[in-house]
């Protein structure tokens, strides 16, 4: 589901919500969100934390601010049967999602996040998101990244202990042009002690690039003493 179109199910802990499709026509969609009338709480008796309370806090903020998109990041959190969340053609430096990252992954139930048309080069910030404890698989579609991305799940508290699918379709990672450049792309992933499958389909590597990343690959996991990984190239 998209957000604009399951916000009041977001509001009301709809326990259907499975997957949640961020993407800038679902933003547009949030700065216009008026209340329904069953959501006009204004009492400032509603109990924290319960719906009506968040409600409160929703409604007490500027549609589409920061502090709103705070707000709802804390219910996305709160869903319980949320498995995935993308983010499709989302500007990865939008300040008023700062906050909003920071909440969401706070939840229990994301098993999956996915990256999609997006410039992910210089925004090593966002991957906070992917600190919700239960990711197992995270996917990048039509991205452009930096080699340097496993570098950045450890360095901003992605919890990599967890992590065990990744999944590169059409990307292309800068300064990947070399065999120097694709290990030290390859370096930064073979440390995730729990990854048991790399998936790269349709990615910038010619064939020799593609051979030397497989090698080395596995040549550093057996160094390095961590457990196999099936890489898939397509």
């Amino acid at each position: 589901m998209r957000l604009g179109s399951c916000l009041s199910g977001i509001i009301h802990r709809d326990i259907t919500i499975t997957r949640i499709v961020i993407s800038p026509s679902c933003l547009e969609m949030c700065n216009l969100y008026e209340p329904d009338e069953e959501d006009d709480v204004d009492s400032i008796e509603a109990e924290e934390n319960s719906v009506n309370g968040r409600i409160f806090d929703l409604n007490s903020e500027r549609f589409g601010s920061r502090e709103w998109f705070e707000v709802l990041g804390g219910m996305i959190a709160k869903l319980t049967n949320l498995k995935k969340l993308t983010l499709d053609g989302i500007d990865p430096e939008n300040r008023y999602l700062e906050r909003f990252w920071g909440e969401v992954c706070e939840s229990k139930s994301l098993t999956s996040f996915a990256f999609a048309n997006m410039n992910l080069e210089h925004s090593a910030d966002i991957f906070c998101v992917l600190g919700a404890p239960n990711i197992r698989k995270v996917a990048f579609i039509d991205c452009i990244l930096d080699e340097e991305i496993g570098y950045n799940f450890r360095e901003y508290h992605v919890d990599h202990y967890n992590i065990s699918t990744l999944h590169f379709e059409r990307c292309r990672v800068t300064n990947t042009s070399t065999m120097k450049g694709v290990g030290d792309f390859v370096g930064h992933l073979v440390v995730l002690p729990s990854l048991t499958s790399v998936h790269f389909i349709s990615c910038d590597f010619d064939d020799e690039l593609s051979s030397f990343l497989v090698r080395f690959f596995r040549e550093e996991r057996v160094r390095l003493g961590l457990g196999l990984v099936q890489i898939n190239l397509a």
